[in-house]
């Protein structure tokens, strides 16, 4: 990611849309969350994007339309990587 992600800083998640503030980081199972003060739920780090707030508005911080597409192919393919670790190959279908 271009910018670390810390508190305080104002951060977007792009799936849901909410906008607030970090007021803290979390390391839980060796994967870093911050805490967004908005909803004071927890977003994993690599997902959050960070944008400026002035006078009420967000605006989202420029940056090259490549960097944009390549971080966000990034987080795509670490989340599909991590819900892969949530499965127990058990085959429980039925019939």
């Amino acid at each position: 990611m271009a910018t670390e992600i810390m508190p305080g800083q104002a951060v977007r998640y792009g799936r849901t849309g909410t906008v607030g503030t970090i007021t803290r980081i979390e390391d839980i199972g060796g994967v870093l969350f911050g805490c967004i003060d908005t909803t004071d739920l927890l977003y994993r780090i690599d997902l959050l994007i960070p944008v400026e707030l002035k006078e009420g508005k967000v605006v989202k911080v420029k940056k090259d339309a490549r960097e944009a597409i390549t971080e966000e192919r990034l987080r795509d393919a670490v989340a599909a990587e991590s819900a892969w670790l949530n499965v127990d190959a058990s085959c429980e279908g039925g019939g």
